[in-house]
């Protein structure tokens, strides 16, 4: 009793750290349900260590909640099973993780060292009592428990909230996560079925850079990229009771030949750091499974190492920690680095945090960068990646220059301001010591920070942050990093307020270097020429879906919920309607699924080896020759020999299980014997109908037989999909006869996931649903039309063939 009454309590603690916002009741529902499913299989068991088990459990939960806690804490989501992979980089960041252990976190730990004596005495009652349960209730109440579970997941699913439910209840997220990792990393991708030929050249004409302002006002010259860890918009030109936060940045920005771009964000994924330098370098948006150096290392990639590498440049990467961390050593070489300075390059007579102080770093980075410039008298491109400043940006004494108010001391606003003050400090001193070498005046310098440093999520600082500001300190604020390219010698001098990202950089600095991408793809835009409607995707710390305009921020609901989302302007911070700016929403989803597919397919690997020509069709998971007429068989091998004679290639069968649980195919046929036959039989294509046992049956097919490129499931319901993509099916078909979903919500779930096609009686057909469908990339079925002037007309109408 005492342990489920401490589960509930922890199970209310986890639903407001996590930040439940909608579906409550229902989420804390499902989560007792699971949890007195488990107590009472254990306690009414006739197992005599139930105790032990029962506080097993208890503990288990208590660690998942304090996990997911302090994830979410830092990263304003729930951790996928796959981010194990980096547990051995916990110990490095020691001090970060230590920032977020806060005493809330701490509660899902805390009374399990108490509850060891309690569990001890229980076990010994349990003993004494020796109390036994008949039959009845053994099995009677988990399995009451149960049921009651699974009407109330069924529900959801015929509610259509299985989705919102599960993305943030504890026990249903990690189930689904689990399995999705367990399908491996060839699950099917979102949006993986709508990237087509004309998306592909769509981004070959955006990758080409019109000739425009300060175009080729750098060609020549070398380039230094600096990322700054941590460095955010707000401190630049701030002065802190009368204290110059970042003095030589804002000289820098007052220098001629200086462009600043002050309305500029993050864009990072799993790889925090490291995906700022991948996103930067290539312009394609990061992976979320992984870290994208992790998940991708073996990928071809065509970025700016690589664009200047093929105009006569020599690219270096410099970083003075570990060379192994975020796999950089490994993943370099395919981005285009010829050699990596990492920390077994530098002495390391002065450290801070977990790495060499930033003043060391760049002090003995001269030598380097000395000994690159010298190499065949070519320019160089040297991307230089700073330490010092990292959360939670705990400084040295000495290194506390700043006089900082006694309410701000100790808080992690006022430790921000000490560490990048320091770090300010340290690029000046770079600076100067580039000019005492000559590498100054011929050197373009670039300067970004890589992600925020204070969370707006967090409660106590975003209070400090918006009582210092004096104004609402925000997601805005929080993902806005400050964007400075000098060219000396230039007589220029301007800030540019264009909304951009980090995806944005290597256009941008490709146009000041006056280099083309002749090989490669860019989704970023020049900052400087561009003159549409700015658009920028987050996918952490906001949700994907979430987006950044150059007049609103659009906040993904966690929930999923488009409608449950946010939106405010970014002048004023006012709070607007959000179903204005679904079309952005949409365009951002669309931009994500269309870098996914180019990572997971190793696009760019195929684009090169073609010289910039390739059929894309040929990169699709599962080159489907698509029938005008999918024809439905009698599900005997004759029958559908007979029409691959007449020229079908994608045919309908009956697929059941028979008593034993045995999947046959029609009235009796065997499918082993069904398998060997399709294994000796290629060239078309099978839609597996399973009007009962649809999702064990398709199941069954893929773990057993692994046909997931042959056969094409048919589903019914929406909920259907999401075990079947898990499975690798990389095409699926939904058949509307039997439902009747609004068009809002099949064209809001093909626009997050890739379906196939979509089958619709003729009334749905002639609507404007077939139309909207083929933009998205899904191709629409008519369902079982005769008359070959119907057929002509519902093909005006965007409707793609007919499905008997």
């Amino acid at each position: 009793m005492l342990l489920t009454i401490l589960l509930t309590l922890k199970t209310l603690l986890f639903m407001y750290v996590t930040k439940v916002k909608y579906n409550r009741f229902i989420i804390f529902s499902i989560s007792m349900l699971i949890i007195l499913f488990f107590f009472t299989w254990i306690y009414f068991s006739k197992n005599k260590k139930k105790q032990t088990l029962a506080f097993a459990f208890y503990n288990t939960v208590s660690a998942f909640m304090f996990a997911d806690a302090m994830y979410y804490t830092y990263f304003n989501a729930l951790p996928s099973i796959k981010m194990l992979k980096q547990l051995n980089q916990v110990a490095v960041v020691g001090d970060s993780v230590k920032s977020i252990f806060t005493f809330t976190n701490f509660l899902f730990l805390m009374d399990i060292p108490f509850l060891m004596f309690y569990s001890k005495w229980k076990k010994e009652k349990i003993k004494k009592e020796n109390k036994q349960y008949n039959k009845s209730i053994r099995w009677g109440v988990p399995g009451s428990i149960a049921l009651v579970l699974v009407i109330l997941l069924s529900f959801l699913s015929s509610a259509e909230l299985f989705g919102p439910v599960t993305n943030q209840e504890l026990f249903t997220y990690h189930a689904k996560d689990i399995k999705k990792a367990i399908a491996g990393d060839e699950e099917i991708a979102q949006g993986v079925g709508m990237f087509t030929q004309e998306d592909l050249e769509e981004l070959k004409d955006r990758t080409y850079l019109e000739e425009g302002k300060y175009t080729g006002i750098g060609r020549g010259k070398n380039l230094i990229v600096i990322q700054v860890e941590a460095l955010q918009n707000f401190v630049i030109n701030l002065h802190y009771d009368g204290q110059e936060i970042t003095p030589n940045l804002n000289r820098l920005i007052q220098e001629q030949g200086t462009l600043y771009f002050d309305k500029y964000f993050q864009l990072i994924g799993r790889g925090n750091t490291a995906d700022a330098e991948f996103v930067s370098n290539n312009s394609l948006y990061p992976s979320m499974d992984e870290p994208t150096y992790s998940q991708y290392e073996d990928n071809t990639f065509y970025g700016l190492p690589w664009v200047l590498r093929d105009n006569g440049y020599t690219a270096w990467v410099f970083h003075g920690y570990e060379k192994e961390f975020w796999n950089r050593e490994r993943a370099y070489p395919n981005q285009g680095f010829q050699r990596f300075i990492s920390e077994e390059d530098f002495d390391l007579v002065e450290t801070i945090g977990f790495g060499i102080s930033d003043e060391e770093f760049y002090k003995q980075s001269i030598n380097y960068l000395k000994e690159l410039d010298s190499i065949d008298d070519n320019p160089f491109y040297a991307f230089v990646i700073s330490l010092t400043s990292h959360n939670p940006f705990n400084m040295p004494d000495k290194y506390k220059e700043l006089k900082i108010r006694k309410e701000h001391e100790g808080t992690i606003f006022g430790d921000y301001l000490q560490s990048i003050h320091y770090a300010d400090k340290a690029l000046g001193k770079f600076f100067e010591a580039l000019k005492e070498e000559g590498l100054y005046e011929n050197s373009v310098i670039a300067l970004y920070g890589d992600h925020f440093a204070i969370n707006s999520a967090h409660k106590e600082p975003q209070k400090i942050m918006t009582e210092y500001l004096g104004y609402t300190y925000d997601l805005d604020d929080m993902m806005n990093i400050p964007l400075i390219i000098h060219i000396p010698g230039e007589d220029i001098n301007e800030t540019i307020s264009k909304v951009g990202s980090q995806l944005d950089f290597m256009p941008t600095i490709l146009n000041i270097m006056g280099y083309q991408n002749q090989k490669g793809i860019m989704f970023g835009r020049d900052l400087v020429n561009y003159q549409g409607e700015s658009l920028v995707a987050p996918q952490t710390y906001a949700l994907k879906g979430s987006v950044i305009t150059d007049e609103i921020l659009l906040e993904m609901s966690r929930d999923g919920i488009f409608e449950n989302s946010r939106a405010y302007r970014l002048d004023n911070k006012e709070e607007v309607d959000v179903n204005k700016y679904r079309p952005y929403y949409e365009k951002a989803i669309e931009e994500i699924n269309k870098s996914d597919f180019i990572l997971k397919t190793n696009l760019l690997k195929e684009l090169i080896k073609g010289d910039g020509e390739i059929n894309i069709n040929k990169l699709m998971p599962t080159e489907v020759l698509v029938d005008k007429t999918i024809k439905k068989t009698d599900s005997t091998i004759d029958n559908i020999e007979k029409y691959f004679k007449d020229g079908y290639k994608t045919m309908i069968v009956d697929l059941k299980l028979d008593k034993d649980g045995n999947i046959i195919v029609g009235e009796e046929l065997p499918f082993e014997q069904f398998v060997k036959w399709l294994t000796d039989n290629k060239g078309f294509y099978i839609v597996g109908r399973a009007e009962e046992n649809n999702t064990e049956i398709f199941t069954k097919i893929a773990e057993k037989y692994r046909l997931t490129d042959r056969i094409i499931p048919e589903i019914h319901e929406l909920s259907q999909y999401h075990p079947l993509a898990s499975k690798k099916y990389k095409n699926i078909i939904l058949n509307m006869g039997k439902t009747n979903y609004s068009d809002e919500q099949i064209l809001e779930f093909t626009g997050r996931h890739s379906l196939f096609a979509v089958a619709m009686d003729k009334d749905r057909a002639k609507t404007s649903l077939p139309k909207q469908l083929k933009e998205k990339g899904t191709l629409t079925y008519a369902l079982d039309i005769k008359n070959k002037r119907t057929r002509k007309n519902l093909e005006k109408n965007g409707v793609f063939g007919i499905y008997e």
